[in-house]
């Protein structure tokens, strides 16, 4: 019988015991892997999680900042509010404030479409919503330009302008603010002779005055004149409080923005033309912003277009 060296036998079984280590080490580097794979993905889910959360939590912080302004639109700060009492670690804040362009020319800050309407103003409100010409806040002036059409849409839009203006000054008055003698200017422009009785000879491809406005091209500018050759009373271009808003109608396209500027008198400039209100939400490490422009109150539609008395109506 022949027998192995003891020495081969021990190299053998050394050679085995080796293998069996190094698959271990292996298998357990594998799993431990995919421990740390799972581990971390499920940290990075949960913070993931807790961000949007917060995200979402100091939105809604920022919303309630803008709800909370609207109630009360006042020029200034607006103070550090809790939405969520008795939790402080959500908060909001912000400012209201009124914009004025020093050069006369403004963009109503939202598109408008067929049929919806964008609004100037050309007198001062104060703070309870009431109008003044307090400090020579109005505007007065021998003509404005209304600017509109950007980009090529299709079909072409038109618009119609109304200017209203009291004569009598009374809408101004305070603190009664009497509108019984306001009075409508109408007219309305195209470019495109479509047969709907539209002025299309006082529109024209947008000069300097039009173009640019804040960086927006217009395609057209109509001028207004207001003076009595153009149906306004005599002295009304240079009586503050006698030209009160410009209403412009859109027709035919959407999504189109709108631009005035205007020529005053000596230091008779466009005035705020609404609130713009910036509020902050903060939750956690989390900031949120919201920017809302609020215009004035203005009149219905349905006073463009009706007839109102303190008596009945007779029928010819």
């Amino acid at each position: 019988m022949n027998y192995l060296p003891l020495w081969k036998k021990t190299r053998k079984y050394t050679s085995q015991s080796g293998k069996a280590l190094l698959i271990v080490l292996l298998s357990m580097a594998v799993i431990l892997t995919v421990v740390l794979s799972f581990a971390s993905k499920s940290i990075t889910e949960v913070s993931i999680t807790s961000y949007e959360e917060d995200a979402l939590r100091a939105f809604s912080a920022a919303e309630a900042g803008v709800e909370k302004a609207l109630l009360n639109p006042i020029v200034g700060p607006i103070p550090t509010g809790y939405p969520d009492l008795p939790d402080t670690s959500v908060s909001y804040g912000g400012e209201i404030t009124e914009p004025v362009d020093s050069d006369n020319r403004f963009i109503y800050p939202s598109s408008v479409s067929s049929g919806e309407v964008a609004t100037f103003w050309l007198v001062a409100h104060e703070d309870d919503g009431s109008l003044t010409c307090s400090g020579g806040s109005c505007f007065r002036g021998p003509r404005l330009k209304i600017c509109w059409e950007t980009g090529s849409p299709n079909p072409r839009p038109a618009i119609e302008a109304l200017v209203f203006y009291d004569s009598s000054t009374q809408s101004i008055s305070q603190p009664t603010n009497n509108y019984a003698g306001v009075q409508v200017w109408r007219g309305a422009f195209d470019r495109v002779s479509r047969g709907n009785g539209f002025d299309t000879t006082t529109t024209a491809n947008a000069g300097a005055n039009c173009t640019p406005i804040d960086g927006t091209v217009f395609n057209n500018e109509t001028n207004i004149q207001l003076n009595p050759g153009n149906g306004f009373p005599a002295g009304c271009d240079n009586n503050q409080g006698c030209l009160l808003l410009v209403k412009v109608r859109m027709y035919y396209a959407t999504n189109q923005k709108v631009g005035i500027w205007v020529q005053p008198s000596a230091g008779a400039q466009l005035p705020p033309q609404g609130f713009q209100i910036s509020s902050t939400g903060v939750a956690g490490e989390s900031t949120r912003r919201v920017s809302v422009f609020q215009g004035y109150s203005e009149p219905p539609t349905l006073f463009e277009s009706a007839v109102f008395s303190m008596k009945d109506l007779d029928k010819p």
